[in-house]
């Protein structure tokens, strides 16, 4: 699957730019979950708090699988972004080959381990395992991010 790069603004470091490449990516490929045989994505409406966004739209409510990284309020690019900068800081400390089971698995544990962090209404559920026993799906999409984020910023 190709995916566009994001476009940096001038005012971002490289590692913003490359965070915010792999934040665009991530929240695409989730798109693509949604995607319906006309070719329209099933969609996903939610509120949004992002005062700026509300006012220039006129609303409180984001169809956010219908709407691209770039356009979407900040909070609700805030996850895409959160899990991008765990996967550029893992991939900055060296090389990352998922066809190897440790690297795969120390990428995962380190992905889910965040993102266990960041969502607390996923304590104590299903999810709130280790890494390793997790349902082989669910460790497909921690993994998955590392292969997206390698493929937009080490193949485009």
């Amino acid at each position: 699957m190709k995916f566009k790069l994001f476009r940096s603004k001038a005012n971002r470091s490289p590692e913003q730019d490359r965070v915010a490449t792999v934040a665009s990516a991530l929240h695409e490929d989730w798109r693509q979950t949604r995607r319906q045989a006309d070719g329209n994505f099933e969609p996903r409406v939610k509120t949004t708090k992002d005062e700026a966004w509300v006012a220039a739209h006129g609303t409180d409510q984001v169809d956010i699988a219908n709407t691209a990284y770039g356009d979407l309020p900040a909070d609700w690019q805030a996850e895409n972004k959160a899990a991008a900068t765990v996967v550029v800081r893992l991939l900055g400390r060296g090389a990352v080959n998922l066809a190897a089971a440790e690297d795969r698995e120390r990428a995962g544990s380190e992905i889910h381990d965040e993102w266990l962090a960041r969502n607390d209404w996923a304590r104590g559920g299903n999810l709130d395992v280790p890494f390793s026993q997790l349902p082989p799906d669910e460790q497909a999409k921690d993994i998955a991010q590392v292969a997206i984020a390698q493929q937009v910023l080490f193949q485009a």
